[in-house]
């Protein structure tokens, strides 16, 4: 899942009533890149191509940073003016049928950690960090598993979903069934129909009615700090950007990304290297993604790891610019 996806299936508990802000006109300035300016693409040795986008500082630290389930690049967005104050280049690429990645039949999350190295080398990279939020969690774990030791410096995760065998205790119903049994055996057409019922998915609508229906839903959330959001309108201007890039394919590869992640990763976490410093971050109020995940990773892991437990949501965590900074200002001075 993405760590904006905590905006797109609540439950029905009522909240008190919000203001819904205005909505910005399309071609009204965004705080938040919106361009493909800083995308690309390269070809891997199998014929693929990886689309990717770089945000930040050209000349930062270098963070591979892994997508939230839907997701793309574009996500990446988020930490462009963060990464400049504090020196951090952000590579962000599509996973496989997002964006302009060219679709994997059939592949493994162990696959991944092989297209990253190449992209690393590709871009020249002597070592570089990297960090995955939400369902980028599981890609970030392969990353730190299997990505070369002289290079691979630090792994940030924040709000990762772990291995399935975790389970989903604490979970809202809807994303406890979908990582319990849901993704594994739901067939395209049901895929294609879920997100076509959430306004991230309404991609024959304007951005602008897109936007009105999202911060509608955002008004209605059961939790205090998620409806605190509406603050930031540009922020979900952004969501629904990158939204659109992550289904411009089609839905198959999220469908295809939910299978992967709550599946066997062919690894174990136990085994990922001790001397490689891992840092967690998860909310308190996270009916997504429980932080048990964050505490059942960070004792496989063992004391390489540190993990924090924030007062805040799946979506909070990241979206509010205040919780952003301190956890990825920290993750960037570690480096």
């Amino acid at each position: 899942m993405s760590f904006i996806s905590q905006f797109y299936s609540w439950l029905t508990t009522p909240s008190p009533p919000i203001d819904i802000p205005t909505i910005p006109p399309n071609d009204a300035p965004c705080r938040y890149r919106l361009d493909t300016d800083s995308s690309g693409t390269l070809t891997l040795p199998d014929g693929r191509k990886i689309g990717y986008a770089q945000y930040g500082s050209p000349t930062g630290k270098a963070i591979l940073y892994q997508h939230g389930l839907p997701g793309s690049r574009l996500e990446g967005a988020i930490f462009h003016e963060l990464g400049l104050e504090l020196g951090a280049r952000l590579i962000c690429p599509d996973r496989p049928g997002y964006g302009w990645s060219s679709p994997q039949p059939n592949r493994k999350l162990l696959d991944h950690p092989k297209d990253m190295e190449y992209l690393a080398d590709h871009l020249q990279l002597k070592e570089y960090s990297v960090l995955g939020i939400s369902g980028g969690g599981p890609y970030a774990l392969a990353c730190a598993y299997a990505l070369p030791r002289e290079k691979l410096k630090s792994v940030a995760i924040v709000v990762g979903l772990g291995p399935p065998d975790i389970g989903m205790k604490g979970a809202q119903a809807l994303h406890w069934v979908g990582f319990t049994f849901g993704w594994r055996i739901a067939p395209a057409w049901a895929v294609k129909y879920f997100w076509r019922t959430m306004p991230m998915g309404k991609l024959e609508l304007s951005d602008e009615k897109r936007l009105e229906m999202l911060l509608k839903e955002v008004a209605n959330a059961p939790n205090k700090k998620d409806r605190e959001g509406l603050k930031d309108v540009d922020i979900f201007r952004l969501t629904l950007r990158g939204a659109r890039e992550s289904f411009r394919q089609g839905y198959e590869a999220s469908g295809q990304d939910g299978y992967v992640c709550s599946t066997p990763f062919g690894f174990r976490v136990e085994d990922i290297r001790k001397d490689l410093p891992v840092q967690l971050w998860y909310g308190k109020h996270d009916i997504f993604v429980p932080a048990n995940h964050g505490v059942q990773i960070a004792t496989r892991i063992g004391s390489s790891a540190v993990l924090r437990i924030a007062d805040e949501t799946h979506g909070s965590i990241c979206l509010d610019q205040t919780s952003r900074r301190q956890w990825f200002e920290e993750f960037v001075k570690s480096m």
